[in-house]
């Protein structure tokens, strides 16, 4: 059944694409393309694992006419060739082409319809990441044929000007293979092919039943038409995963049947059905500071995971991610970060490669690593004890230091503070033992915070 909309003079409406390793073709409702039954739409998915193009020769686009239009006009704004008004005419028994009604539904074959490019732009990203070969920038446009790479520990996340947006984790490579619009109605084309690694895209959803969102590989495609989910390619063995969040995926590859993804579901290139994503892992203690050299976290041991995925990101939805792991036990580290605030994504990854379903926390950076010591020199004839101490991450502290004879801790002989400086020069201690300590102060989020050491023995034998 071909598919229909009507369209009048409306103002730039961007839709949504997405990016795949298989075919996935959305199942919507309340459209035209909705309205299909199940065997037509799977047909029309595994089409689609054959091709590149989003148009089909019976798809139509009914247009109202407006006052003032002729085919001449409308063939000269709307269409790819002028003289295609031609094929308009016959399809619709015009008999004078300079004379339409005002009103009048005219229906348009899709694949005469004239496109142009629109262009999308890196959100964020770090590490080495190159658009087109070059470094990337913030605000770097994305056009047709740009070749978007991630190296070891980089990630890039793309807008595109429907605020669909997608995002590539490490040692990946996608390439834009068509992101353009009609003209005429606005219809957004968005093909996006992975040509190794991983991506995800969060997409728009689309009332228009004429855009596309789509990732491909070597051997699928998929298409959605708004929706959450994640699809990666292994370029060396041809495996090729989807895994949705939300929404609802047609999915597809030439070895079998179409497939229908609700959401909380995946599949494979080599799976003939659906599975159920695995929970997301619980993070033990993710409200605790993370205070220590580097950023640590523990998981609860999710039923039939054979590894974990852990995420760092400056943000909740993740657009700006900083760094990733992938760990076969529930224990992941990272490297140090700045102090701040900070977003983990959790998931747990079943036999079948399948990444399953997100859990997000949101935990506190705070660097509190305290570093001492005792430097002993000669000072005349007597003996020179420097105190020194390093208070890593702290920002404008102040410190006050203590050094009392053991046992009678709560009585120092020497107290002082409050010092700026990160050492204090005592001279000539008398033989004995001693214990010394120093207390860190400085204004977290508008709070005086302090905190003390613990205690460091000195002993002190004859004279020098």
């Amino acid at each position: 059944m071909p598919m229909d909309i009507v369209l009048k003079h409306l103002p730039l409406r961007n839709r949504a694409l997405t990016v795949g390793a298989l075919v996935l073709l959305a199942a919507t409702s309340g459209t035209a393309s909705a309205a299909q039954s199940q065997t037509a739409q799977n047909r029309g998915v595994q089409n689609s694992a054959r091709q590149t193009s989003g148009k089909t020769s019976d798809e139509i686009v009914r247009y109202e006419v407006q006052r003032g239009d002729n085919l001449f006009r409308l063939a000269t704004l709307y269409l790819i060739r002028p003289d295609d008004y031609r094929a308009v005419q016959r399809l619709n028994r015009v008999a004078d082409p300079l004379r339409l009604p005002i009103g009048m539904i005219l229906l348009i074959p899709r694949e005469l319809l004239r496109l142009e490019p629109v262009r999308g732009a890196v959100h964020s990203y770090s590490g080495a990441v190159r658009i087109g070969g070059r470094p990337a920038t913030v605000g770097m446009g994305v056009s047709e044929g740009t070749l978007i790479e991630t190296g070891q520990k980089s990630f890039v996340t793309l807008r595109l000007p429907d605020d669909s947006s997608i995002a590539l984790p490490s040692q990946s490579a996608v390439r834009v293979q068509r992101l353009r619009r009609a003209v005429l109605g606005n219809h957004l084309e968005r093909l996006f092919e992975i040509e190794h690694g991983r991506a995800s895209a969060t997409v728009t959803p689309m009332t228009d039943p004429f855009s596309d969102f789509r990732f491909a590989t070597p051997g699928a495609v998929t298409s959605v038409r708004g929706t959450r989910f994640r699809m990666s390619y292994d370029v060396q063995d041809g495996h090729a995963t989807s895994e949705v969040l939300e929404g609802k995926v047609g999915f597809a590859a030439e070895a079998h049947d179409a497939q229908t993804l609700p959401a909380g579901f995946g599949t494979t290139s080599e799976l003939e059905s659906p599975v159920a994503l695995l929970d997301a892992p619980g993070l033990i203690g993710a409200a605790d500071v993370q205070a220590g050299d580097d950023i640590r976290f523990v998981l609860q041991p999710v039923p039939g995971a054979k590894a974990y995925r852990l995420q760092i990101g400056a943000d909740a939805a993740f657009l700006s991610v900083l760094d990733e792991t992938l760990t076969a036990t529930p224990e992941a580290r990272f490297a140090s970060l700045p102090d701040g605030r900070y977003f983990v994504r959790a998931t747990a990854i079943d036999r079948n490669d399948l990444e399953g379903k997100p859990g997000i926390a949101q935990f506190e950076r705070r660097l509190d690593r305290f570093e001492m010591g005792l430097e002993v020199s000669p000072a005349g004839y007597s003996r020179q004890f420097r105190f020194w101490w390093r208070a890593h991450g702290a920002i404008n502290p102040q410190f006050r230091f203590q050094l009392a004879k053991a046992g009678k801790e709560n009585k120092p002989m020497v107290e002082q503070g409050p010092l700026s400086g990160n050492d204090l020069i005592v001279i000539d201690l008398p033989k004995g033992s001693y214990r010394w300590r120093v207390m860190t102060s400085q204004v977290i989020d508008g709070q005086a915070v302090s905190r003390w050491s613990d205690y460091t023995d000195l002993r002190v034998e004859g004279a020098w």
